[in-house]
Parts: C-alpha cells; structure tokens; sequence
C-alpha cells in the first residue's frame, strides 16, 4: 500500500472513485461513478460550479481541485474563474478505500477481491447499476445515512431506493431509475415503449426481468403509487407543487409566477400558489443533420453525428423529414368560414430502430406519411411523386432530419379504457351471459373539481373552474389573425346521449358570455314581473353599436298558481347585454308570446314592438286560440288577394247591439270583390273600385235603416236611402230626385 502524505491546512475529505479503477473494471472510461463529499456538503458527479452559497446567503469563491495523472502531475494546472482570471488549481488524490488505522488506499491498489466489500470499491452488474450497497463511513456518519439525508448524491442503492434489474421474485422495487440501458439497435434486447430516461413507481413486475431479453418475466405487477405532499411557501419554484415541463430548456421554469422577485417593486408575483403545473413549448429537435439519402428502412446523413450526438440518441425516437406530399394527404384545406388553416404537417415520419457507430446511418423501422390515405410497404421520401420540400414549417431548401422531436405538443392526455370481459361479459359478444367478473368497475370519470366550503359571511369564497385563457405574446407583431379560424377552446365529442350537461341553482346562470346567455330556470312570480331565460346577442355592424338581442323571457300575468298565470315570450330587443333583461327605455321589437295575458291558454299570438315588454292586444295583430281560432288584431292590411277555400263562408259579426255589421274599404284601396251567399240563402255580389260602385246586388231582402236625407242637396251620385214615404235617390252630385211610396 501507498501512504500518502496530507497537507494539514487541507480540509477536505475525498472518497471518490477514479478514471483508472474505471478503466481497469469496464473497458476505459465506459462507466464512471463517484461519490466527493466536501467539507460535508453535498457530493457532485459534475461539473463544480465555481461558487457556494453560505448560510449568510453571500456566494463565495472556491478553488477547483484537479486528480493527478499517471506521472504525478495535475491533469489540470489551471482554469478561468467567472471574472476571466487564472486560478491555480489544488492538486488531489484519489482514495477507494481506508485502513482501520485510516491509512489510505489508492484505487490501483484495489484488487478484485475488495468489490463489493466493506471498506472496498461498489460492484457494477452488466447494466452498470450497484450490485451491493456502499459501506463505511465518512466523518462517522454511515454513507448510507449520508445518502438518505441528501449529502451524497450517487446511485447508491438503499432500502427505500432499489434500482437492480435483475432481483427475484419479491425484490422488484416500486421506484425504477430507468427501465433499460441505452442501446443501438432493437436487437440488443431493450423494450422500445419504455425509455432508459424515465423513472417508473409500480406496475413493475413481480417476477422481476429477463436479463437475457430485457423484457418482464410475468405480466402481472406490483401496484404502486405516487404521493407528494406539501406547500409551494414562496416564487422559488414558482408556487408550484408538482411541476410537469415539456421542454429542453436546462432552467425552464413554470409560468405560475415568471417575476424575477428580486428585482424588487413591481416584480412580487400575487401570491398564488399551484397543485401542479404543466407547461408545453413546441419542443425543438435534438439535432438536425442534412441527409445524403433516404432508403426504405434508414437514412444516411452527409455528415457524421458527433460521438455527443450519438449519446442522445435512442431507440424509439421520433425521426421527421421535411419532405412532404400533397397529392397524398391534404396539405391545406378550408375551415368551415371558408378561411385557410395551417397545413397540416404531411412529413415524411419514422422511428428510430438503430444506428451505425460511425454516425453516418440511422435505421428507421419504415418511412410514412400518417395522414396519407394509402401507406405502401418499402416507401421512402422522394420517392413518391409529389414528394416535396416543405417551405412553411422549415423552409430548409435541402432535405434534412429532425430527431427527437414530437408534431405536436399536449399538456394532458387522458385516456379511459372499459373492457367488458373483465366484468363478466362475453368476450365473442355472441351473447349477454355474465360469467366470472373480477372487474366491479363500472363507472370512469375524467376530470372532476370538488368544491367543500364551510363559510359564515357572502361572498366570502370565489371559485375559478376551468379557464382557457389565450392571448398573444407580449410585443408579437401578429394578433389574433396568428390563430386559425378554427381553434378552439373546447370541443366536446363523441358518441354519447349527453354531450354537456349543465346542473347548478335556479337562481344562478347557466351560461353567461358577451352574446349568449341561459339562465338557471327560476322563473317569474309577483315580486319580480319579468324573467329572462336566455338571450343570443350580434352586433348589426362592424362598429358594435347596439347589440341586437333574441331573447326569451317569462312575464308573471296574473296571480294564478302555475303555467296559467304567466306568459312566455320570444322576442327581439335592440340594445343591452345578454342576461340583463329588459332595461329601462328598451322594448322588444317584436315578439312571440304564448298565453298572452294570462288568458289564452294553449294558444300563441304574434305582436309588434308597440306592447312594449309584455305585448299588449293593442299591438297583438294575430292570435291563435287552443282550438285552433284565428283572431285578428286591430287591422288587417292584405297585399294581395284573400281567398276563401274549400267553399268556406265569410261571416261578418254583429259589431253593436243592434245587429248592424260595418265594413270598411279604406281610401286607395286598388280593389276590392266579395260574393258570398247571405245567410237567407241568397246571392250577394259587390264590387267597388276606388270607392265607386259598378257591381249589382241580387237578394232576398235588404234591411236598411229609415231615414231622410238632411236636405234636398248633399249627395254623391249613386247614393240612396228610405224613409215611410219616399225612396230617395241622388241622380246628380248634390241633387237627390225621390219617388212617393204607396200602400202594398
């Protein structure tokens, strides 16, 4: 063994592994791990920054330590600190283990027979991860403790952090640090639908996985679950509890409370505070390389990815072109205004299977076009016809490969699945038997808010539910022009009887907005006159002056309990907002109303704006009675002809107490015809043009009214009239002429 000696004033104590025990146990430099702990702080397998923050909340400088390489010397000697100025650097070296009396070991010195043992070096399996776990102590603290208190950040394995691949059945742990190791081709026996990048809790299986395969040795699983607790006490993290960021950004941040507090006045957030954050950008490409050419099942690129770029890659990437094709798949199309949408994104897609070592060829498991209507086997870009390159979401001018990138982007995704098998159902669906449900489960909920208040004073308590909130970027030279004309902000769809379904208090809104409203369906009664249940409002122009309204209210009529007593309305109203009834000096323009008044039950009457808000007979020109009856209102104006069908008869009402009937042709009237047979059974036949007679008139029997005329003058030619001795005739304008009755 190597004593070394150490310098009094040094301060820090170093347990690390090094390059060359390394390069001894898994072929130079394949796997490195390490574990620095300074001044008892936490340990770093990165990059050390060149500053610390104390408890005073000052950063401070500190010197960077270098190892010593195989002569002696530092593999570092110097290095820029943040101003720009060379620093020395503190030379170093590493130590894999200590005597009980703590001389310490060098890591060359370890043999094979101290992997895995106390004092010794961590053993890694085949899959680089630790095989046992890490003994001794540093500063009398075990790693162990160092590890679970936060002080060492290494892939130690713990009780409560188990990441071995290749446990029996039992000892699969609940939290999984990557499924599977990164491997070049789907040959090397890596699951392509689980990524080596994430971290699993549960649904691992019990029987642990094949090491040969990769894959589960039993499709049955451990249940497991996830639970975070706490509080998002301040703007650190930007209030948020849990944090979802679909992003490549190293410092993306959540857009909770985006001020840099700082700053001072003006840049403090309001306080609010988040459950869980989900924050998507359209996520650009790892890399972007120029492709040579494309084949059925690879492409080659024309220059080389760099061994960094290599590291990024993985199996079951997204792999883009910028190829595209119009004349299989829609490239743009209209929106049901008949304006342009954004094309829709025709690449050329594939994922990734494997690659060369050399970085010039990627394997793709085929080349398609998922929106295409047809999807030839052996296909690849350019060489369809119509294949193209795209100019609106790249506009490269030469064909290239975007990898590790996604088309679109979505916060969340649910997805419910209900299969009826596992409930007892028949899996042939020939027939309704029931037999042998382990699944009791019939019933799945998407998103559902919950809202428990116990509260003494009003408006004590505000709720926001679901906001969709859109808007343009602060300073973006495009406004609302930006979006197509068919976004949206909800869309619900689907075969279902109840596409939305709206219960809430009959004394609140339904639906309230700037042009439509619905109300709870509280209705009218004596202390409120008027209620009104919905309302669709459009401006008549541009300028958005007045905003024309059709609405439905209901108006209490009288105090009958019940539909009798009220009347429902369908009307316009110019002027106003929706939900806010029937303002002061504002009437409808016309309306529907059924049970006008209270007293036409079962029937329906169509009136002019003159009513005012309730209708009244005055400007009612129609009603239709229950038993079908037609009334007309106070005049009746016909453009054209009225026609009696079917041999129907015209009965003219008697219109006072003496029987008399009236029936006036008003001035101007262009013509006017009845022929009807009187109730005696005789004809009648009237003409009259501009109020002079032409016709004749054949009946039974007149009943006139006996009178004489007021003088011998003031008549109109054709006019005449009776008394007990004369029948007065007007020959002449102003000249009555008369002849003298005799006895019958």
């Amino acid at each position: 063994m190597r004593n070394i000696r150490q310098q009094k004033n040094l301060k820090i104590i170093i347990f690390s592994f090094l390059l060359q025990v390394m390069e001894m146990f898994f072929f130079r430099c394949k796997f490195i791990f390490c574990a620095l702990l300074l001044l008892t702080d936490s340990a770093l397998c990165a990059p050390i920054p060149q500053t610390y923050r104390d408890t005073d909340g000052q950063y401070h400088a500190f010197a960077l330590a270098s190892t010593l390489d195989e002569s002696g010397n530092p593999r570092v000697r110097a290095y820029k600190d943040n101003n720009g100025q060379w620093r020395q650097t503190v030379p170093i070296v590493s130590v894999c283990s200590v005597e009980t009396n703590g001389t310490p070991h060098l890591c060359t010195d370890l043999s094979a027979e101290n992997v895995g043992k106390p004092n010794g070096i961590a053993g890694l399996d085949s899959k680089a991860n630790l095989t046992n776990n890490l003994a001794g102590s540093i500063n009398g603290t075990s790693v162990e403790n160092l590890v679970n208190a936060g002080n060492i950040i290494a892939p130690i394995k713990t009780s409560s952090l188990d990441v071995d691949l290749t446990a029996g059945q039992g000892s699969q742990p609940l939290i999984n640090a990557g499924r599977f190791p990164v491997v070049t081709g789907v040959a090397n026996s890596a699951d392509p639908f689980q990524s080596p990048d994430a971290l699993q809790i549960g649904g691992l299986p019990t029987k642990g996985w094949n090491t040969k395969t990769g894959l589960a040795n039993n499709e049955i699983a451990r249940p497991g679950s996830l639970v975070i607790a706490g509080q998002p006490w301040g703007p650190f993290n930007a209030g948020t509890l849990e944090s979802l960021l679909f992003t490549q950004n190293i410092d993306a941040q959540n857009g909770i409370c985006t001020l840099d507090w700082r700053q001072g006045a003006g840049h403090i957030c309001v306080g609010d505070g988040v459950g869980q954050y989900i924050g998507v950008i359209n996520a650009p490409a790892f890399m972007v390389p120029p492709v040579s050419k494309f084949t059925a099942t690879s492409v080659v690129l024309k220059t080389p990815l760099t061994a960094e770029q290599i590291t990024q890659l993985r199996i079951g990437m997204y792999i883009n072109t910028n190829i595209i094709n119009n004349t299989r798949a829609p490239y743009t199309h209209s929106d049901t205004w008949g304006g342009s949408q954004t094309p829709q994104s025709n690449f050329y897609l594939g994922v990734i299977s494997g690659w060369s070592a050399d970085g010039t060829t990627i394997n793709v498991s085929a080349w398609d076009i998922p929106q295409a209507s047809d999807h030839p086997s052996g296909q690849f870009p350019g060489q369809q016809t119509g294949d193209t390159i795209d100019t609106f979401f790249s506009n490269y001018g030469y064909p290239v490969v975007f990898i590790g990138n996604p088309n679109n982007g979505s916060a969340r995704n649910e997805y419910l699945a209900y299969d009826g098998s596992r409930a007892g159902d028949d899996p042939t669906g020939k027939t309704t038997a029931v037999t042998g449900g382990t699944a009791t489960a019939h019933a799945l909920t998407a998103d559902e808010i919950d809202l428990r208040y116990w509260a003494t004073r009003k408006n004590e308590v505000h709720l926001d539910g679901i906001t969709v909130s859109v808007a343009g970027s602060f300073g973006t030279p495009m406004g609302r022009e930006a979006l197509t004309q068919d976004s949206f902000a909800m869309a619900l769809s689907g075969d279902i009887h109840n596409l939305l379904k709206l219960d809430g208090p009959t004394d609140g809104n339904a639906i309230i907005g700037h042009s439509f409203y619905v109300g709870g369906g509280k209705g009218s009664d004596s202390a409120s006159k008027l209620y009104e249940m919905s309302d669709i409002g459009a401006f008549p122009d541009s300028q958005g002056s007045s905003l024309m309204r059709l609405t439905t209210f209901m108006t209490k009529e009288t105090d009958t309990v019940g539909p009798g007593g009220n009347a429902m309305h369908v009307g316009i109203i110019n002027g106003g907002s929706p939900g806010d009834g029937m303002p002061s000096g504002l009437a409808a323009w016309g309306q529907v109303v059924f049970n006008q008044g209270g007293t036409n039950n079962g029937g329906v009457s169509l009136c002019g704006g003159s009513g005012g808000n309730t209708g009244s007979d005055s400007s009612c020109g129609i009603q239709v009675d229950y038993n079908g009856t037609v009334r007309l209102g106070p005049q009746v104006n016909a453009q054209g002809p009225i026609t009696m069908m079917n041999g129907q008869r015209m009965t003219f009402a008697p219109a006072d107490k003496n029987g008399w009937s009236y029936w006036y042709a008003p001035s101007g009237v262009g013509g006017l015809t009845l022929s009807a047979k009187t109730y005696q059974g005789g004809d009648a036949s009237l003409t009259a043009y501009n109020g002079t007679f032409t016709g004749s008139v054949t009946a039974r029997r007149y009943q006139e009214t006996l009178s004489s005329p007021a003088s011998s003058s003031a008549c109109k030619v054709g006019e005449f009239t009776d008394d007990a001795d004369y029948h007065y005739v007007c020959v002449a304008e102003n000249t009555w002429k008369r002849v003298a009755l005799s006895s019958y």
